[in-house]
């Protein structure tokens, strides 16, 4: 079992970032620090002293930036749903009302690749934050709340499909965002927590075809109607 020790009590989510860029610095080390402790050693068994030896910081300075091992712990879950939810490359051209000039089986794809390989390089510290979150009610509220982002997203995107009409509109689009981010994050935590032997790149196309079909959206074919990826 794992032990989530006062996550309940553990105050603010995170602090104001430091008024300095050496203290902004400071404290991202730690928070790296903590990403490879916690995946080493799991949530119940890290100590504050060994993220602070590994961030070669003081063990007292570990306060001035958080208040705690469950402090820091939300800290760096909050930093890992930023990693998980990035589309991709950030110089991507828009249009003049600001929509992605992207295909939508490309933006798909993009957004499902970014999300398998931040995973995947996070996969230790993804599946402590399931398991943490199986028994305490705060982790488990985060999970949900970055859940609902990313289904917020994925409406908007279907929403925006279909006004172009690139998108079937019989879809509803809250079902399908729900359904469809569903199973791109689940298939991440039974793929890779079981080391299944599948590329990011054959499954962010695969998950990439299903959400197309699933939405009515054409996916780029080449010779022979083979599917191309982006």
């Amino acid at each position: 079992m794992v032990d989530t020790g006062d996550l309940a009590d553990a105050g603010p989510d995170v602090r104001p970032l430091p008024a300095t860029a050496r203290g902004r610095r400071r404290r991202q080390s730690l928070l790296d620090a903590a990403r490879e402790v916690f995946a080493r050693d799991g949530f119940a068994n890290a100590r504050i002293a060994d993220i602070a030896d590994t961030a070669n910081a003081a063990h007292g300075s570990f306060y001035t930036y958080f208040d705690s091992k469950e402090q820091i712990f939300v800290a760096l879950l909050r930093e890992l749903e930023d990693e998980l939810r990035s589309p991709g490359p950030r110089d991507v051209q828009q249009d003049d009302d600001g929509s992605n000039r992207l295909e939508p089986y490309e933006q798909i794809f993009r957004a499902n690749h970014a999300y398998l390989t931040a995973y995947r390089e996070n996969l230790a510290i993804m599946v402590v934050w399931e398991q943490v979150a199986t028994l305490d009610a705060r982790v488990e509220n985060l999970r949900r709340e970055a859940s609902d982002r990313f289904v917020q997203r994925i409406e908007k995107g279907i929403r925006h499909w279909q006004d172009k009409g690139l998108a079937d509109l019989d879809v509803d689009p809250v079902y399908a965002a729900m359904a469809l981010s569903g199973m791109v994050s689940n298939f991440a935590y039974r793929w890779l927590a079981r080391d299944a032997d599948c590329g990011v790149d054959k499954a962010a196309q695969q998950l990439s075809l299903l959400w197309a079909n699933s939405l009515g959206i054409q996916a780029p074919r080449g010779p022979g109607g083979t599917l191309v990826s982006p």
